[in-house]
């Protein structure tokens, strides 16, 4: 069992380090800068590295709380929101859901068309529709997880 030393005074076990963390530093200046970027002011007690996760784990939240208020507001800003909206469906900006909700809305509604003029308007929106939902390609965006945000600050 190896220490890592703060401020060349305040020791913490890397046991310990570890129980709170779930990782541990890649060396003393790691885990010191991690108390300085999380505002924790070493003391050399076990609590801090309490505090230090707490600190890190509501930051981690907040960013992953942003990033989803994030994607509820742009859910708007999709290439078949005006598509849905034709047909009386609010997007949900998720490729899948939105695209399932228009395809099943559109069969039901081509169902009760009774005249021509109503099919061939359905028929040209299966046509936008079609260019809408292909125009999109979803990006590869990694998601975060605590374990990797703690080793981004522990590194």
């Amino acid at each position: 069992m190896s220490n890592f030393t703060v401020n060349g005074v305040y020791s913490y076990t890397s046991a310990n380090i570890y129980s709170y963390l779930g990782r541990l530093p890649t060396n003393n200046a790691a885990l010191k800068e991690a108390f300085r970027e999380f505002g924790i002011a070493p003391t050399g007690k076990e609590s801090d590295l309490k505090r230090l996760e707490n600190a890190m784990y509501r930051e981690y939240s907040e960013q992953v709380r942003e990033q989803i208020d994030n994607q509820n507001s742009e859910k708007n800003n999709v290439p078949w929101a005006g598509i849905l909206a034709q047909i009386g469906i609010q997007p949900t900006g998720d490729y899948d859901t939105d695209y399932q909700a228009f395809n099943n809305a559109i069969q039901l509604l081509s169902q009760s068309a009774i005249d021509g003029q109503a099919m061939a308007y359905f028929a040209g929106l299966r046509s936008e529709a079609q260019s809408a939902f292909a125009s999109y390609s979803p990006s590869d965006q990694q998601v975060q997880t605590f374990f990797d945000y703690k080793v981004q600050h522990l590194s």
